[in-house]
């Protein structure tokens, strides 16, 4: 595939004026892996199939796929053992990181993991998350030469692209992508180090900041046209989003009874994974139509953990 350049020309802002409206659909909460002291989904295909991971009672970090209503998670790990599992597609090809090593990884719906490296075979750094209906996924990793981040789009566990944006930035990154090969991230500015929510469509790169956001990192996105992320307020709280890219209007997620909410992948159903660091993770669905069941005993014993928030 051939390197995808975003000219200046294409580079736009869209930064809303209004505070976000507050979301009103469903909330259900996760199976919780049996055993675990905390459990977190970020990744969902359009069957509900999950992928994420778990902290088992020792205090390791395991990744995790299956069935959202916990009915057949499988537990698994990479090699250097502190595993993330970030995105999934729906024939079962899942994408992560190990959290520790910062080194990025796919895995088959065989169970095979591979670390994924550049056109040469050199081995990546950082992480790759969403996967789009072609098994194409979104990652980022660290320039040998400057030490910055940037985005890159890989299939097989191999990088296949890379793309850059002319968004002054001291480096950024791919995070969920589209069918059409859309992508959302983030980037960091020039000015303050801080992240804002990036945008390319049709190799068109925007801003996305919800307002009044201390910083905003996009996620995830859909092919119907929603993104989702996560963004900080003055105050330091943390809460998801929604984001409608045709109306570019902003929908605020809070998860029930928790203190902090992220938000991540997003599925054609419009059903969201969302983790939190106090009451364990949900999916939050915009309709009834594919709407997960959570299984018997997700309502009554939610997860309660201290982790600090996941690497966005």
């Amino acid at each position: 595939m051939r390197k995808i350049l975003i000219s200046s020309a294409a580079v736009s802002a869209l930064l809303i004026a209004a505070s976000p409206v507050y979301a009103a659909g469903k909330w259900v909460a996760a199976v919780p892996v049996s055993g675990s002291t905390a459990t977190s989904i970020f990744g969902i295909t359009n069957q509900n199939v999950v992928a994420g991971d778990y902290i088992d009672a020792s205090g390791v970090q395991h990744g995790m796929t299956g069935p959202f209503d916990g009915s057949a998670y499988k537990s698994f790990d990479d090699s250097d053992g502190t595993t993330q599992a970030r995105g999934i597609a729906d024939d079962g090809n899942v994408t992560g990181f190990d959290s520790g090593t910062l080194v990025p990884w796919e895995r088959s719906p065989k169970g095979k993991l591979k670390t994924i490296v550049d056109k040469k075979g050199k081995p990546l750094n950082q992480l790759a998350q969403g996967l789009n209906s072609s098994d194409v996924f979104a990652a980022n990793s660290d320039d040998a030469k400057t030490g910055l981040s940037y985005g890159y789009t890989g299939k097989s566990s191999k990088l296949t692209s890379t793309f850059s944006i002319s968004i002054a930035n001291n480096g950024f990154a791919g995070r969920g992508i589209d069918a059409a090969g859309d992508i959302v991230g983030w980037y960091l500015d020039t000015s303050t180090n801080l992240q804002h929510g990036l945008l390319i469509v049709k190799g068109k790169a925007s801003t996305i900041d919800v307002p009044n956001a201390t910083y905003t990192v996009m996620e995830g996105m859909n092919d119907n046209g929603l993104a989702t992320g996560q963004f900080e307020d003055a105050s330091g709280a943390i809460h998801g989003f929604i984001y409608t890219i045709k109306t570019k209007k902003f929908t605020q997620l809070d998860a029930p009874g928790s203190a902090l909410t992220q938000v991540w992948g997003i599925n054609n159903n419009n059903v969201i994974a969302v983790s939190t660091t106090d009451v364990g993770s949900f999916v939050y669905c915009m309709t009834k139509k594919g709407c997960p069941k959570g299984g018997a005993d997700a309502a009554v014993h939610p997860v309660h953990t201290h982790m600090a928030p996941a690497k966005p």
